[in-house]
């Protein structure tokens, strides 16, 4: 492929040693692309003899999707990639806003950082240059005041930053990777590993005028022009626009899909789901809604709430509603703003941290923790000032909060009492999806790398209501559209996975893609696009297997470090036992002979084991990753 797309380099930073090592993307970038697809690699190709994520020897790798700073639409987004440390594994990040844009304009494509510095530092990138600069002054502040702080020690305001807050300080599982005050690579514990190298921040300044080249500037042109009017005349894209992505809220819940104290129930009624109505954030509103340059959607909203302290709340999302409405009782949506920003001040993942809070709810809630467990507070569902408190407990690890801060099924295992069957995870890392209702989505949750995720290979055609002739033109899949019928959604869950990969190794974000909706862009899009910005003529399937690829590596990974095979791969015994309780839905549940024909086929579909979920040294071979299977045999992992 060109490289006449990319910023080209790769910084190799160590920050035991603080040297700075650049050589360039191209060498490594073929059949990977970047972002997502290139930090995978790069792990497995420079990671070693790690037992740990908190080991000097871990890497974390920053990487930019290969179109961003190209101007494509909506192409801004960066991945970070390192040991999960809830599961050992894969951990992966994948986050919006302008860092991306900002250090392809600095003159680098990834960065990868070993080592652990002796003290607080941050990482400087500007003018085609790395450098390693003291932190300490920063060490224990807020994700606001260390932005604060940054631009005022470096006299720029223009400045764009990844930054932990006390919570990945003090090596909290739940802890997340924040861009710039509104958006956060949650998830996996990246945090806490950034917090373990004394890492507060990464920050890029980028040329002012620097441009990021295409293959063919004006067939590159042409096909932007036509992409951008395509997605901002489509009404699909209107609900987002208006209020970002809270305005799924109805529909999810029309679905049975709301994490209703703890997955007790999956759905709420009419008169409870009108507290969560994306309407109800309209008061506190402040500003103009922005959005990530270039993007045509523009879905983030800037709210402010007096339950916050007058601190606004950027990009308020879907899941701030999922974790703090249904799922812990909140209904004010100023407590469930002040929720945000709480989160966002400690570098919180407020999904983790929400699931270990409900966990201990539940728990309290049943006599199995009792006021003695908690310093005395009452964990009753709903109260707002105790999931404050417990929120700042869990980012500074006192008391409670030290239990929480790694998670519910950690904590479960620590008080024992019966209370890890109110741990939901898989994979060890704390499920925040509702999976009962709708088959393929639940499919595509439990057998995501990184451990339970819906941004991963979950379709939400089911949650669309789409038609079998559309689901057919579209997927070859008929049922696409019946969230009750398992046949074909192990096809559609590996269509997202491999779709998914492409994106996020792109840079592309998923919500102008048909995984939103079946009107946007898909992979014949894709691949016009990516031939006039890479010179690369492919087929829509060659890119996707493309993705394939990528998320080959993630399995690799997997199996070189876990324990995982297809036994990972199933929801929690809840779901199987347990039906939903009430609304359209009521009595649904996953059936285990069902899921086990979906899990074949998904097996058969990728061309893994179907006994154990291990991966073929043919299938390998056919995706030119044959050098890996040495480590996969020594791991007693590959298939012959």
């Amino acid at each position: 492929m060109s490289d006449s797309c990319l910023a080209n380099r790769i910084a190799f930073v160590d920050l035991t040693t603080r040297d700075v090592r650049v050589e360039a993307t191209a060498d490594y970038a073929a059949g990977f692309l970047g972002g997502r697809g290139l930090n995978q690699r790069l792990l497995l190709d420079f990671e070693r003899g790690v037992t740990t994520p908190f080991d000097s020897r871990a890497l974390m790798v920053f990487g930019a999707g290969r179109l961003v700073g190209t101007g494509a639409p909506a192409a801004v987004r960066l991945n970070i990639d390192s040991r999960n440390v809830f599961t050992g594994g894969i951990g992966s990040s994948n986050v919006g806003g302008r860092l991306g844009s900002e250090l392809k304009h600095a003159g680098f494509d990834h960065l990868v950082v070993a080592g652990r510095s002796e003290k607080p530092v941050f990482i400087f990138v500007h003018d085609g240059n790395v450098e390693i600069h003291d932190a300490r002054e920063l060490w224990g502040q807020s994700i606001f005041e260390t932005g604060r702080r940054l631009r005022s020690l470096l006299a720029d305001e223009r400045i764009r930053f990844l930054a932990i807050g006390p919570a990945g300080e003090n090596r909290g599982w739940t802890s997340a990777v924040i861009e710039d005050t509104s958006r956060a690579a949650a998830r996996c514990g990246l945090g806490a590993i950034m917090g373990y190298k004394n890492l507060k921040a990464i920050v890029a300044r980028g040329f002012p005028k620097q441009k990021i080249s295409t293959a063919d500037p004006r067939g590159f042109s042409r096909v932007v022009g036509q992409l951008y009017k395509k997605l901002s005349d489509l009404p699909s894209v209107a609900g987002k626009r208006r209020w970002g992505t809270v305005a799924a809220i109805p529909p999810l819940n029309n679905y049975s899909a709301m994490p209703v104290r703890n997955f007790a129930d999956e759905y709420l009624p009419e008169e409870k789901l009108n507290d969560y109505l994306p309407e109800r954030f309209d008061p506190f509103l402040v500003g103009t809604v922005k959005s990530c340059v270039p993007c045509p959607i523009k879905c983030q909203h800037r709210y402010k709430s007096s339950n916050s302290e007058g601190l606004s709340a950027d990009k308020l999302e879907a899941n701030t509603v999922w974790d703090f409405g249904p799922r812990l009782g909140l209904t004010d949506p100023q407590d469930l703003l002040a929720c945000h920003t709480l989160c966002t001040q400690y570098g919180l993942d407020m999904d983790s941290t929400a699931a270990a809070i409900a966990w201990a709810m539940d728990c309290f809630e049943r006599g199995i923790l009792s006021p003695s467990d908690t310093e005395g507070l009452l964990l009753h569902w709903g109260d707002p000032e105790v999931i404050f408190a417990l929120l700042g407990k869990i980012a500074l690890r006192q008391g409670i909060g030290d239990l929480l801060a790694e998670g519910s099924l950690r904590a479960a295992r620590r008080i024992g009492r019966g209370s890890e069957r109110f741990s939901f995870h898989i994979k060890r890392q704390d499920l925040i999806e509702p999976m009962r209702s709708c088959k393929g989505w639940a499919l595509g949750v439990a057998v995501s790398p990184r451990g339970g995720t819906h941004t991963r290979g979950a379709p939400q055609t089911e949650f669309r209501g789409v038609d079998p002739e559309t689901g057919k033109k579209i997927w070859g899949v008929e049922t696409a559209g019946n969230p009750r019928e398992y046949s074909g959604k192990a096809r559609l869950v590996v269509y997202y996975e491999r779709f998914h990969a492409l994106l996020d190794s792109l840079g592309l974000c998923h919500f102008i893609t048909n995984w939103s909706s079946p009107d946007l862009l898909g992979p014949p899009d894709l691949a016009e696009l990516c031939s006039v910005a890479l010179g690369e003529t492919m087929a829509e399937s060659e890119w996707m297997e493309v993705g394939e690829r990528i998320l080959s590596l993630e399995k690799i990974y997997n199996l070189i470090h876990t324990d995982f095979d297809r036994k990972a791969d199933y929801p929690p015994e809840a779901f199987m036992e347990d039906p939903i309780r009430s609304g359209p839905f009521k009595g649904e549940r996953l059936e285990r002979q069902r899921w086990d024909e979906m899990l074949d086929e998904y097996y058969a579909i990728h061309d893994w084991d179907v006994a154990t979920g291990y991966i073929r040294e043919e299938a390998l071979r056919n995706l030119g990753l044959a050098r890996y299977s040495q480590a996969l045999g020594n791991a007693g992992k590959l298939i012959r």
